[in-house]
């Protein structure tokens, strides 16, 4: 018994093949997106730290104001 092959829908031509997407995650050289996360955290701490620096001073501000 011979099965019917159901048409596939044509690859989308910006998908990038299988290999080309192994041989990436392979190459150790190839960081953009661990850079970015490292970056992404090293902003969220300078971010936390000044809104911390920030309330400390107005706090300050606030008690030497006699508040």
């Amino acid at each position: 018994m011979v099965r019917i092959k159901k048409n596939k829908p044509p690859i989308s031509g910006e998908a990038r093949s299988f290999r080309t997407v192994r041989r990436l995650n392979l190459n150790q050289t190839y960081l953009p997106l661990k850079i970015g996360v490292i970056a992404g955290y090293i902003l969220l701490g300078l971010l936390s730290a000044s809104t911390s620096m920030f309330g400390i001073l107005v706090g300050a501000l606030l008690r030497m104001a006699g508040f």
